[in-house]
């Protein structure tokens, strides 16, 4: 069973605060007991603890402006990434700030480490971030979808969490793999669900989907894109962020970029050691995760992208899906 933070939005949702909703989540949450690594069901059950009731209904409640720009990619997709180029872009080159989150809050966890959803931005745009599916996102701004290859960003997540949630030999890629996309039909929250929710939206105007593989072949170009997009046309600016949004730059101040916010409370509510941080800024490979995997792992994974994205858009992989969303692009 994967959690992930939209599993608290879908719940909510759909059954009423107080002791029901404890009861069903307790029933969710032990159901990751029946077998199986202790290792990953360490992890699930953690990651079911991560935000707290009031933190959850402040989201809940949060009402974006139609200015607001929101990054709302997959775990492990680019997320960081974009908050720098947003933030680069609407400052003209602020690096002051000591933790990205601080400057472009993650909203499902804000109200838990202490920041204010409705409060001002010292620069405008307010942006903001979220892994959330179009389902479950709150509704009203400007939208930034960037979608990256799905081994690629099951690798990254792998590495994200080991020596944090699991150590190395504990949990195999395959097995963290393969508890990610578990097809658990009550949790909507995976890579390919959100693909698929987004996926309808991509035309909108108040929304602009990217790909990981691309920024990486240019970053220019993708940056001038997330410019437009936010209303930003300076010269200077663009200039400065595509500099400042490079990852040789972002590992320089890799501080900046090491979750102390969220850590802070993240090792507190799951009992971490404090002094653990979740550092974001890796190589930025686009294929290392396909080629370390093995051929049942990604098989399983393409499986799970015939049953949810094939099924739905005819995509046949991830290569025909970006295809077709640069013939769209294009035409």
């Amino acid at each position: 069973m994967d959690f992930t933070y939209n599993t608290f939005y879908i719940i909510e949702q759909q059954i009423p605060f107080g002791k029901s909703y404890t009861f069903i989540l307790s029933v969710l949450v032990m159901s990751t007991s029946q077998g199986g690594n202790p290792a990953i069901e360490r992890l699930n059950q953690r990651m079911s603890r991560l935000t707290t009731m009031e933190g959850r209904q402040k989201v809940l409640g949060f009402v974006p402006r139609s200015s607001d720009v929101i990054v709302a990619t997959p775990m492990k997709c680019g997320t960081t990434w974009m908050q720098q180029i947003m933030h680069q872009l609407r400052s003209g080159g602020d690096m002051t700030f000591t933790d990205i989150d601080e400057v472009v809050p993650w909203i499902e966890l804000a109200y838990d480490v202490g920041l204010d959803l409705d409060a001002e931005h010292k620069y405008q745009p307010r942006c903001f971030k979220t892994h959330a599916s179009y389902d479950v996102c709150p509704k009203g701004g400007k939208y930034i979808l960037v979608y990256r290859e799905p081994c690629a960003s099951f690798y990254s997540a792998f590495n994200f969490f080991t020596g944090i949630h699991f150590q190395p030999e504990e949990v195999t890629l395959d097995e963290f793999v393969k508890n990610m996309i578990s097809p658990n039909k009550k949790i909507r929250a995976n890579y390919f669900q959100h693909l698929l929710s987004w996926w309808p939206k991509r035309n909108d105007p108040n929304v602009l989907f990217l790909l990981y593989e691309d920024m990486l072949d240019d970053l220019g170009s993708a940056v001038r894109a997330v410019a437009s997009f936010m209303g930003i046309d300076d010269e200077a600016s663009i200039t400065n962020a595509v500099k400042m949004s490079t990852f040789d730059f972002m590992k320089q101040s890799r501080d900046k970029f090491a979750s102390n916010l969220v850590s802070s409370h993240r090792n507190k509510a799951l009992g971490i050691s404090e002094g653990v941080r979740l550092h974001r800024v890796a190589t930025g490979s686009a294929t290392k995760g396909r080629e370390i995997m093995d051929e049942w792992t990604k098989q399983a994974a393409q499986e799970m992208w015939n049953e949810i994205v094939t099924k739905e858009t005819g995509f046949q992989d991830y290569s025909d899906f970006r295809e077709a969303l640069k013939r769209e692009k294009q035409s």
